[in-house]
């Protein structure tokens, strides 16, 4: 198998895999019960991504060791804007915004940049 065939297959399988994701927390966060109630504690459900995420990279880091001098202030910097853009997710999903319709408006974020690369 050829290495363009590789990388298009594991592009898929993350591609469909997020994409998945996206739609199994939109059903929780959509979910009406027949009293009419909803799952209304999206920072709880943030909380127990970012707790298990935690817990899986301290498995790792246990397993594989550390690795070395990173900078990491840059990681805190990428990590909390990563865990806000989550957040603001999640509170967009449970708002009402359909995650087929996020995606494309966080993919849409670099038409400006492609375009300006374009320009100059």
């Amino acid at each position: 198998m050829g290495v363009g065939v590789k990388l298009a297959m594991g592009a898929a399988g993350i591609y469909g895999a997020f994409m998945y994701y996206g739609l199994l927390q939109e059903d929780v966060l959509t979910f009406r019960a027949e009293d009419g109630g909803q799952f209304d504690q999206v920072w709880m459900l943030q909380a127990f991504e970012a707790a298990a995420n935690a817990i899986l990279g301290a498995v790792g880091l246990a397993l594989m060791g550390s690795t070395g001098s990173l900078p990491l202030g840059m990681f805190a910097t990428t990590g909390l804007s990563q865990v806000s853009a989550k957040a603001l997710t999640s509170l967009a999903l449970a708002q009402g915004v359909s995650f087929p319709v996020m995606t494309l408006a966080k993919s849409a974020k670099m038409v400006p940049v492609m375009a300006g690369s374009l320009i100059m």
